[in-house]
């Protein structure tokens, strides 16, 4: 259980052993709702309104990402993630993120960080918010070059590789 003590305030514990749900369930000493309640309704209201842009990156920059060769790792070298040498794996897909030549990361442990986060698991370079940046501009462009085309044909874009 946790007491107010000092000027402060400051929380600290008495040594009693009561579960958390002993002490989510009942109301803290400032009148305000348990801590189980307050959970609850933060993941309501995040799950009435949520995010309108992924913070991720896309599966093609995943795609993209230097592969390293096996021949030019070491065998102390290990996924900063799972912390398993890359050597162990028979057949490791090692990467490369573009923000630093020394972060390497198992591509099975780095793929859903970056999907999800968009950043750098050891730096927190955020490729996903330049990603977005890229993608907006693109967006911007074209919209640009609609509108001026007064005939509304689709004129030529640039060739990105992908058919449709």
């Amino acid at each position: 259980m946790r007491h107010q003590t000092g000027d402060n305030g400051f929380p600290v514990h008495d040594g009693r052993d009561e579960g958390l749900a002993d002490v989510a369930e009942n109301e803290d000493a400032t009148g305000g709702v348990g801590l189980l309640s307050s959970m609850i309704g933060l993941l309501l209201r995040e799950a009435e309104m949520p995010p309108r842009e992924v913070e991720g990156v896309g599966e093609s920059f995943c795609d993209a990402l230097e592969r390293v060769p096996t021949s030019s790792l070491k065998p102390s070298q290990a996924c900063p993630i799972c912390s398993n040498p890359f050597l162990d794996d028979p057949y490791p897909l090692v990467v490369r993120l573009p923000c630093h030549t020394s972060h390497l990361f198992d591509l099975e442990c780095v793929r859903p960080w970056l999907r999800l986060r968009g950043t750098c698991p050891l730096d927190r370079t955020d490729f996903g918010k330049k990603e977005r940046e890229r993608e907006r501009e693109r967006i911007e462009r074209l919209k640009k070059k609609r509108s001026g085309n007064g005939d509304g044909e689709d004129e030529d874009e640039e060739w990105d590789g992908m058919y449709g």
